[in-house]
């Protein structure tokens, strides 16, 4: 899960170079799935992604992410296509 981590203000400026580190991980500690293979939950460093839910057809619908403590919920919004259109904070 990756996303534009810069200020919508900074749109159309420089780009920002502002990367969050994360850690090394395996699938025993950094990833978790259900009984239907489908990630749950995925902890890098100080970087959570939980509550991964899906549709009928197995694509991502919301998560939270968790930076540092502060958690952020987002819903991805697709077209016909099944190409995400949208990722909106709630």
């Amino acid at each position: 899960m990756a996303r534009f981590l810069g200020a919508s203000s900074s749109r159309g400026e420089a780009p920002l170079l502002t990367i969050i580190p994360t850690t090394a991980y395996t699938r025993s500690t950094g990833i978790t799935t259900n009984a239907s293979n489908a990630v749950t939950n995925i902890t890098l460093g100080n970087v959570n992604y939980s509550s991964i839910l899906y549709n009928n057809v197995g694509l991502i619908t919301s998560y939270t992410e968790t930076i540092s403590g502060i958690s952020k919920n987002f819903v991805l919004t697709y077209n016909g296509n099944n190409d995400v259109t949208a990722i909106t904070q709630v």
